[in-house]
């Protein structure tokens, strides 16, 4: 008798398994669909590859993620929001929702203070997650926390080479945080890289990094006023083909420390 009951609790235990793969395997055939109907421009059909997807593995965060993303393309932020939370729900450990929950809550949503806790969020799960610590010392500077970005981008330097974007940053909050030499190494290095970006530019492209390049330059400026030396800083806005040049000229000719007290207690955004 227990060798029948035996007998059938293995059947019973391999069926289930059976059913498992099948499930597991047509979830992964759905994600496959939802890519191939995106790419065709069908979003609908994607959305619906995804939500099937879902349904045939309960445990799996990646369809929510998928389902996340062509909500996000048809502008459902929220919605959108609402799958990334599904998703962490079913893998709490995994820092990867968090973080496209805190690019959604920035860009999408427009809610800065909830998109740092998530990149805070994808940090603690994963500390070496370079692209949570720099979208968040990005948020933070945007927010007007200077010194808690400046810790965030001086950590992040400590683990990988800093971006135009990151460099450009970091320079801007030295030089408003008194370290002003600092600042105007790193702007002088993101300076480099914006010049760099000109080569094999042609048309808008080219004239928009052009008035990139410009606008670094300004922030040199800032950082040689900071630091007193008033006649590089007149060298350079004497050459800006900056619309502001002019009046900055201006300023620094008959009040050099009005234009110092200006960049320090101005915003980086």
């Amino acid at each position: 008798m227990s060798r029948a009951v035996f007998r059938v609790s293995a059947g019973v235990l391999v069926g289930a398994l059976v059913l498992l793969a099948t499930a597991l395997a047509l979830s992964r055939y759905y994600l496959g669909e939802e890519l191939r109907l995106v790419a065709a421009g069908d979003l609908r059909g994607a959305l619906e590859a995804t939500r099937t997807a879902a349904r045939l593995d309960p445990f799996d965060p990646d369809p929510l993620e998928s389902e996340s993303f062509i909500l996000r393309q048809q502008g459902k932020y929220e919605a959108a929001a609402g799958s990334l939370r599904e998703a962490i729900e079913r893998d709490p450990n995994n820092y990867s929702p968090y973080l496209l929950l805190g690019d959604l809550q920035a860009t999408g949503l427009k809610d800065l203070k909830a998109a740092a806790e998530s990149y805070r969020e994808a940090l603690r799960l994963d500390p070496n997650a370079t692209l949570a610590q720099s979208a968040l010392a990005q948020i933070l500077t945007k927010q007007g926390k200077l010194e808690e970005a400046r810790e965030e981008y001086e950590s992040l330097e400590e683990k990988v080479s800093l971006s135009f974007q990151g460099l450009y940053d970091l320079g801007r909050i030295e030089v408003r945080t008194g370290d002003p030499r600092d600042g105007l190494r790193h702007i002088k290095r993101a300076r480099r890289e914006a010049r760099a970006a000109l080569e094999g530019l042609n048309g808008p492209l080219r004239e928009r990094q052009e008035a990139l390049v410009a606008s670094v330059d300004l922030a040199v400026v800032d950082a040689l006023v900071v630091l007193g030396r008033y006649d590089q800083a007149r060298k350079i806005l004497a050459k800006s083909p900056s619309e502001q040049a002019p009046g900055l000229l201006e300023l620094l000719d008959s009040d050099p420390g009005a234009y110092r007290e200006q960049v320090v207690n101005s915003d980086v955004y």
